[in-house]
């Protein structure tokens, strides 16, 4: 892929990525505490459907790191054959710190990108724990992520509050 084509998707891809960022902030939009902590109460459900609106914050904050830790071994021509997920740290309880978190973890992944140089190959294909990607691949993948959440945020929101557990 030439080097304006390249960057060209690069911009292309960053400006979906800004404009689903700011679709999942706006999901939070007038949530309260009580909602930000509250998990479903259907023991159905399992996985990420069980979560509360600040696990959620957390898990998308914490990928981003993931992710940013593959684009940077991609760079470098090693594989990564795992992502070492963070718990997330108790002191981290509140809306406003899990979008700190949020805003803290894109801005890195942003300036790694905003520093790869335009010979930087970012459509070549590198093994991830699960397949193979292109770094433009893991930014589609990323951009869905935050979509995806924002649909699993709105059904939060949507539930009847509850006290913290």
């Amino acid at each position: 892929m030439a080097a304006t084509s390249t960057a060209a998707a690069l911009d292309e891809r960053l400006a979906r990525l800004a404009e689903a960022r700011e679709a999942l902030l706006d999901a939070l939009a007038g949530l309260d505490q009580a909602h930000f902590v509250h998990r479903p109460a259907d023991a159905a459900d399992e996985g990420d459907r069980r979560w509360s609106i600040r696990e959620v914050l957390w898990h998308v904050a914490d990928s981003d790191r993931c992710w940013r830790e593959w684009i940077e071994a991609s760079l470098r021509g090693e594989a990564m054959t795992r992502f070492g997920g963070v718990r997330r740290p108790a002191h981290l309880n509140t809306l406003p710190q899990l979008i700190e978190s949020l805003d803290e973890q894109r801005a890195a992944t942003l300036a790694l990108l905003g520093g790869l140089d335009g010979d930087a190959d970012l459509a070549t294909r590198h093994p991830t724990p699960s397949s193979e990607r292109s770094i433009l691949e893991v930014l589609d993948h990323l951009t869905n992520h935050d979509h995806e959440h924002v649909e699993q945020i709105a059904a939060l929101a949507a539930l009847p509050p509850q006290e913290e557990r």
